[in-house]
């Protein structure tokens, strides 16, 4: 998963090794993200009045992929539905969702999101069998989450600047309190950038582990070169 931004860093927003999830069987199904981020690489990949679009699988590929690895043997201990974009807001998600459900009831399914529609889309994942969230969470603050989320777009509006900060951080934290008393398994992902939140590390650890969160794990944004 290893890119390159136009700032030269790495993608924050999600590293499998960090995670520990590298056992499971991935299923990239969301092409479409509903934010924006200042070090994403698809900032150089879209138009600018666009949320970046990414390689997935169709749903039915998704599908197939998992039902491959089933009937092989592999020694598959769940999958995991990710991007590159928000798996939350592609509809595609969903229907992989069921037709998982229809097929392997008993396969343990992890959903990776930053969060923004998990308090609206939380009934639904439950109903459709996900056991275990990576919830992407950056900021407590809305100074720190103001530089690193450029835009968000919720419900049919675009929100920016402080606006954009404020509504991050509300659903995201409002996400992971809910998802908790939900039963669901979560492990929050922070991306740490030195300068911009750095020093809210420890207080996103403490926080999400009050709240009930099982791991919390970082990974530092690398930069790959000039």
């Amino acid at each position: 998963m290893s890119t390159q931004s136009p700032r030269g860093m790495s993608l924050p927003c999600f590293s499998p090794e960090v995670a520990g999830v590298r056992s499971l069987l991935w299923l990239p199904v969301a092409p479409a993200c509903n934010m924006r981020c200042f070090t994403c690489t698809r900032r150089a990949d879209r138009a600018a009045d666009s949320f970046g679009q990414g390689t997935s699988l169709p749903p039915d590929d998704a599908v197939a992929r998992a039902t491959a690895a089933v009937e092989r043997g592999d020694d598959v201990s769940g999958v995991l539905l990710w991007g590159p974009g928000e798996p939350l807001v592609n509809a595609s998600t969903y229907v992989v969702l069921r037709k998982l459900q229809w097929f392997y009831p008993d396969l343990p399914v992890t959903v990776c999101t930053n969060g923004i529609l998990l308090p609206d889309r939380l009934e639904e994942l439950v109903r459709t069998g996900v056991s275990r969230l990576v919830l992407s969470i950056n900021a407590v603050t809305p100074e720190a989450a103001e530089r690193i989320y450029e835009s968000v777009n919720y419900r049919a509006r675009q929100y920016s600047g402080k606006a954009a900060a404020d509504l991050v951080l509300q659903q995201q934290w409002n996400g992971l309190e809910n998802a908790v008393e939900a039963g669901l398994s979560v492990t929050v992902y922070t991306a740490v950038m030195d300068g911009i939140n750095a020093q809210e590390v420890n207080d996103i650890s403490t926080r999400a582990k009050k709240i009930g969160a099982e791991r919390v794990v970082t990974a530092a944004l690398q930069e790959n070169g000039p």
